[in-house]
């Protein structure tokens, strides 16, 4: 038996996470494969339509799997689609468990958490820029002397503060345009966040009513596919889509 290199077992894994991976979908009996916006997706047929497509068909490195779902209420009295209605599992060695996926309010606290980390550490930078600025006041001068026809060096430090204040102006503004661009991308990311991800809604006869839903990244499982099935319960009906991550 031939041996392999224990750095190869190491690393492989690492490698297999880093790599992309295609979302495949597989139609079951009562759904129809379409394309939308050159993605492929899937529409389940019943009382009433229930449509899924992955939001990117390639996924690189962890990034989570992202689906838009959307229902069309084909009743005559409205009805209501909730978030929590909406589930994942997958099955890994012949057992079944749950995939995660990320409700509103969780993604919210995330990216919020998110910035302030990133408010942490843009204080962090504004005082290490001031420290700096202050620093830049210190000039240090060497030259050579005589005296008793001997000659040596000598050293010398000043403060000049009109080279400190122009550290310091040129300091600040950094630190403002630093927390100006980290405010202005929070205040995008919580408004995609709200425009995008599927929460409650109450669908009327004939409307269709969507969003995105997020998935934790299925668990690795040797070399097979990633597969795992969404089920979205919508009127008393249980749509369930196949799905699978091919690494590429």
């Amino acid at each position: 038996m031939r041996a392999i290199p224990f750095f190869t077992i190491l690393i492989s894994p690492l490698l297999f996470a880093c790599a992309s991976q295609k979302i495949q979908l597989s139609a079951a009996p009562g759904q129809e494969a379409i394309v939308r916006d050159g993605i492929p997706s899937l529409i389940s047929k019943k009382k009433n339509l229930v449509m899924l497509r992955p939001n990117n068909q390639l996924l690189k490195g962890n990034a989570r799997p992202a689906f838009t779902v959307a229902v069309r209420n084909l009743e005559n009295k409205p009805q209501t689609l909730m978030e929590a209605n909406i589930n994942a599992h997958q099955t890994v060695d012949g057992r079944q468990a749950a995939l995660r996926i990320y409700r509103y309010d969780e993604l919210v606290r995330e990216e919020q958490t998110r910035q302030t980390i990133q408010a942490v550490g843009a204080v962090l930078s504004a005082t290490a820029r001031g420290i700096n600025a202050a620093n830049a006041g210190y000039v240090n001068t060497t030259g050579t002397v005589r005296a008793n026809g001997n000659y040596g060096t000598y050293t010398a430090t000043t403060y000049d503060p009109l080279r400190a204040q122009i550290a310091q102006q040129n300091a600040n503004y950094e630190t403002r345009e630093e927390i100006a661009a980290l405010q202005a991308q929070g205040e995008q990311n919580l408004s995609q966040l709200q425009n995008t991800i599927l929460k409650d809604n109450t669908v009327m006869p004939g409307e269709w009513i969507g969003g995105t839903i997020v998935l934790d990244q299925p668990a690795y499982s040797g070399s097979a596919p990633k597969s795992y099935a969404i089920t979205v319960d919508f009127a008393g009906e249980q749509h369930e889509f196949l799905v699978s991550q091919v690494t590429n």
